[in-house]
């Protein structure tokens, strides 16, 4: 009897073993904002399915490659890079990310700011790209990130490019924020660059050192932006900063959630179900996701969706 008691536990013992699924996310780096959004849904997740997750560090630009290649299973990631991941496009050229589906999208915004000093010569963003020269002083970060590859775009979309700008006399300076915040308040550069979760801290020390304006981006650019490179339209609601008293009409990048095709549907339906029935702790967990609701999940989606949300999403009513 004894014997077959223990048989009989050992059979239980792995059969929850086996019940229970191991799964990587790759997310940010650690102490960042996506690593903590990841270690705190990842606690829901668990503690309402049977799935293990295993949060490790990524970036948004190598997200995507990692659940293309299966090295991890869930990424967090930005919708515009993903969308060139599984594009082909850009930084990703010949290698079409066939395998990345979306499961959420909308988590959390970067809000794309051109500062401009109050007495910079050229409030029109095309004029700055075509028309500047000697005394035009930029700055932007380094490349790599974000804000330097929509930078990237902008020179594209008027023609340019920094070999092209440094010829006619403009100085460009690549930095983090501190740094370009630092030189737009020293009055070294009237033009600032940068991509962020809004009210970002560094635009908060420029505007509060030296009178300055958030810059309109017209439609043409951004209606070009979205049908090459899938960057949404967005706007800067007024009064985030010190003396900006309007809307601006910018473009914003969305941290977005996403699956390998090859993991479950039932794995993904049952992520998705207990992710957005607890939406409401969100905010709590980040505060950039206070925001987020799963009926709007999809709203933007730049990628093929997973048919373990669609599933989720279409029983909540939320899609046909």
């Amino acid at each position: 009897m004894k014997k077959l008691t223990q048989l009989t536990l050992g059979l239980c013992l792995s059969a929850t073993i086996v019940s229970a699924e191991t799964i990587e996310w790759t997310t940010g780096q650690i102490g960042g904002g996506w690593y903590t959004m990841a270690a705190g849904i990842a606690k829901i997740i668990e503690k309402e399915t049977t799935v293990q997750l295993k949060i490790v560090p990524g970036g948004g630009t190598s997200n995507p490659s990692k659940v293309q290649k299966n090295k991890a299973q869930l990424g967090l990631g930005l919708d515009s890079i993903t969308y060139l991941a599984t594009q082909g496009k850009d930084i990703y050229k010949g290698r079409k990310h066939n395998n990345v589906a979306l499961i959420a999208g909308g988590l959390s915004d970067t809000i794309f700011q051109v500062v401009r000093s109050k007495d910079a010569k050229f409030t029109n963003i095309g004029d700055l790209f075509k028309k500047g020269g000697k005394g035009t002083n930029i700055a932007v970060t380094k490349a790599g990130s974000s804000d330097e590859k929509i930078f990237s775009w902008l020179m594209a979309y008027y023609g340019t490019s920094y070999a092209d700008m440094k010829k006619r006399g403009y100085k460009i300076i690549h930095g983090n924020y501190s740094e370009i915040s630092a030189q737009y308040k020293d009055g070294l550069i009237d033009y600032a660059f940068v991509n962020l979760g809004t009210p970002g801290s560094s635009v908060i020390d420029m505007l509060l050192s030296r009178e300055g304006i958030i810059t309109n981006l017209p439609n043409d650019l951004m209606d070009s932006l979205k049908n090459n490179w899938g960057y949404n339209k967005g706007n800067l609601p007024a009064n985030t900063y010190k003396g900006q008293d309007y809307v601006v009409n910018t473009g914003k990048m969305s941290t977005i959630f996403f699956a390998n095709t090859n993991l479950s549907t039932n794995t993904v339906y049952n992520i998705t179900k207990v992710f957005c029935e607890n939406q409401s702790l969100l905010g709590n967990i980040h505060g950039s996701m206070k925001n987020f609701t799963c009926e709007n999940a999809l709203k933007n989606a730049t990628i093929k969706v997973h048919p373990g949300a669609i599933k989720y999403y279409k029983e909540m009513g939320y899609i046909k």
